[in-house]
C-alpha cells in the first residue's frame, strides 16, 4: 500500500546483468488495467520506496510511419503525462 492506494501489481526484484532492477507490470500482469486507470502515483511511490532512482518504461504500439517497422526501437521525445488525475478519483 501507498498513500495513493495499491500499485498495479507486486514489485518483482531481481538483477539484469548484475544490475539490481525492480519490475512492475503497470497494467497488471494479466493486463487488466486500462491505461486511463493505471494508478501512476501509487506505482511511482512504491518504486521509490523500494529504492528506485530511475524509471525505464517500455511500451508496445504501432506506427503510421512506413519507415518504422515492427521490431524497431524508438526513443520518444514527446509524451502525454497521465499521472495527473483529479484528487477525488478513487482507484
Amino acid at each position: 500500500d501507498t498513500p495513493y492506494g495499491k500499485p498495479s501489481d507486486a514489485l518483482i526484484l531481481g538483477k539484469i546483468k548484475n544490475v539490481e532492477c525492480v519490475l512492475l507490470a503497470r497494467h497488471g500482469r494479466q493486463h487488466t488495467i486500462m491505461p486511463s486507470n493505471v494508478n501512476y502515483r501509487a506505482n511511482i511511490w512504491a518504486l521509490r520506496e523500494e529504492g528506485c532512482t530511475h524509471l525505464l518504461v517500455t511500451t508496445a504500439c504501432g506506427s503510421l510511419r512506413e519507415e518504422i517497422q515492427p521490431g524497431d526501437i524508438v526513443i520518444i521525445d514527446q509524451f502525454i503525462d497521465r499521472s495527473v488525475k483529479p484528487k477525488h478519483h478513487h482507484f
